[in-house]
């Protein structure tokens, strides 16, 4: 008797298999063939979480005579961002030392060391839960401003992409553009979610809610994989991508 809960979960397996969910790299692949193909000389495009710079280069290449506007909360982050985009003579590129939020003011960082920059977050999480020994090295307050009050500022009347990639702070960045998304004047937007978003307190369904209400799709950029995957308590890396209905 024993053996029959094996056996009906085998069953189960069969029937209803769980959905394959990419790996980080493969996601990382067709993310990059997605811009490739987006872009267009002209363009103006937000990289929010820059980091130190990667795909900014490659927004700048390829919308050539466009824009670029990075943004980087992160001190020793933006530090090497400057030198790259002024190593490579990115001229179409504006790098901001900023935080992008729902709200102008400023916002608490946690500070990994140099060789985990990426895992800088908002979010309070234990790192050492998911397998690595890793732990802030410190907490930097940043002046945060919003994507609306930014490109009323600057004179911004439409971006053609927006990419954030925040360590789970993306639907703030959202809320924060609510001016630009309600009049369609944000083209396309591309943004992360995993375990950080769950430690951030949000939930998948206040993302969709708030695309939904803004009228935009949402698609995971993996084609076929679910929106939002989660397995075992646990949210598994992915990218989606919305745009205006």
């Amino acid at each position: 008797m024993r053996k029959i809960p094996n056996i009906l979960r085998r069953i189960k397996y069969r029937l209803f298999p769980p959905p394959k969910i990419s790996s980080y790299l493969e996601i990382e692949s067709v993310e990059r063939i997605f811009y490739l193909e987006y872009l267009r000389e002209g363009m103006t495009v937000f990289d929010v979480g820059a980091n130190i710079g990667e795909l900014t280069l490659i927004f700048s290449r390829f919308v050539n005579n466009g824009k670029v506007h990075a943004f980087e909360a992160s001190k020793a982050a933006f530090r090497k961002l400057e030198t790259i985009c002024r190593t490579a003579k990115r001229r179409n590129t504006i790098l901001n030392y900023l935080a992008l939020a729902d709200k102008k003011g400023s916002i608490h960082l946690y500070i990994y060391d140099d060789n985990y920059l990426a895992f800088n977050t908002q979010a309070v999480r234990e790192i050492e839960e998911y397998g690595l020994p890793v732990e802030p090295v410190g907490i930097e307050e940043v002046s945060a401003t919003t994507i609306d009050d930014y490109c009323e500022e600057n004179g911004i009347e439409q971006i053609d992409l927006l990419k954030i990639d925040v360590e789970g702070s993306e639907l703030q960045v959202m809320k924060g553009a609510e001016k630009m998304l309600q009049s369609k004047r944000i083209k396309c937007m591309t943004f992360e979610f995993g375990q950080t978003t769950l430690d951030m307190g949000i939930k998948p369904e206040e993302i969709k809610d708030y695309l939904k209400k803004m009228n935009y799709s949402i698609h995971n950029i993996m084609k076929d994989e679910p929106l939002f995957p989660i397995q075992n308590g646990v949210a598994l890396y992915s990218m989606h991508v919305s745009k205006p209905i």
